[in-house]
């Protein structure tokens, strides 16, 4: 199991903060608040809110003035060209092990995502929280990935960057690491007994 920003893909939201700044009486420093204050970005990436009314009060909270189609084209422009994991190794594990991925992201990122990273191909299952209704760490997003899986938790090997989530798979039995680098993933993954060479 894969989170998908910061280990599979990685991304900034610093230059989408920018362009919507230039539309907006509100700084990107102010922007990036309007997200976290509102809960804005949880309540789109949990599928509480759908992308016509993130983008509607995102435009009333945050002050930005763009037509819809520039939002989505500038909503999207976060992600780095090349994977941060190596296609070899996930075509490796893929031809003997299930893969499962399981990311905390919204409608428009998915689709722009699975559209333009091949690597994400080789993927037998994807679990949105958008689509789950819940993000990690939630127990709900993980109980979805186990019942996916159709294997007990501890047969699970998951990765993630953020320390909070790798904790909240742990809690759900999953064999989880806290991803850094490629190297570390591979060291992590042989320690668990994951064929990777």
């Amino acid at each position: 199991m894969f989170d998908l920003g910061k280990v599979l893909i990685d991304f900034s939201m610093d230059p989408v903060l920018q362009k919507f700044g230039e539309t907006s009486s509100r700084s990107p420093e102010e922007l990036e608040q309007v997200f976290r204050d509102s809960k804005l970005a949880y309540e789109y990436e949990s599928g509480a809110i759908s992308t016509d009314e993130f983008y509607q009060r995102l435009c009333e909270l945050g002050g930005v003035q763009m037509e819809k189609s520039e939002f989505c084209s500038i909503w999207s422009d976060v992600f780095a060209p090349e994977p941060l994991v190596s296609e070899d190794l996930v075509k490796t594990l893929a031809d003997r092990y299930p893969l499962i991925l399981v990311s905390n992201t919204n409608e428009l990122h998915a689709d722009y995502l699975l559209e333009r990273y091949p690597v994400l191909d080789y993927f037998d299952h994807k679990v949105f929280s958008f689509e789950v209704g819940a993000m990690k760490p939630e127990r709900r997003i993980y109980e979805r990935a186990i019942a996916l899986s159709g294997k007990p938790a501890e047969r699970l090997f998951f990765t993630d960057d953020r320390e909070e989530n790798v904790f909240g798979a742990r809690e759900m039995g999953i064999q989880a690491h806290q991803f850094r680098s490629e190297d570390e993933l591979i060291q992590a993954l042989a320690r668990a007994g994951v064929e990777v060479e």
